[in-house]
């Protein structure tokens, strides 16, 4: 048999339910701007990462800039040789002027 019953109610007064509120935002709020630090953070990192790798790839531009205009100049004082190179006719007439020499040397020893 049962003779008493207790019953307890604990009401939060508005103001409790909204502090209460209040401070879970502010929590909230803290670990969004943990997370954006270390977002920005990340950020900073990869723009660092990026611009080793420009920098990496302008000195490559350069080097192979370089090497070409090499190349091009190598080309064309090859071209200036062979521009004034005898003919095969010049170089001939070369050789038959010192077989004759050859001949005449031979004739007289």
């Amino acid at each position: 048999m049962k003779l008493f019953s207790f019953h307890i109610y604990h009401h939060h007064s508005k103001e409790t339910l909204i502090l209460n509120k209040l401070n879970l935002i502010i929590q909230n709020q803290n670990q969004i701007m943990a997370n954006l630090d270390d977002l920005n953070a990340k950020v900073a990192e990869l723009q660092a990462s990026v611009d080793a790798e420009q920098e990496q790839i302008a000195a490559l531009l350069a080097t192979n800039a370089g090497v070409i205009t090499g190349l091009t100049d190598q080309i064309a004082a090859l071209e200036a040789a062979l521009s004034t190179a005898p003919t095969p006719e010049q170089i001939q007439s070369v050789i038959d002027g010192l077989e004759t020499i050859k001949a005449d040397v031979e004739a007289t020893v």
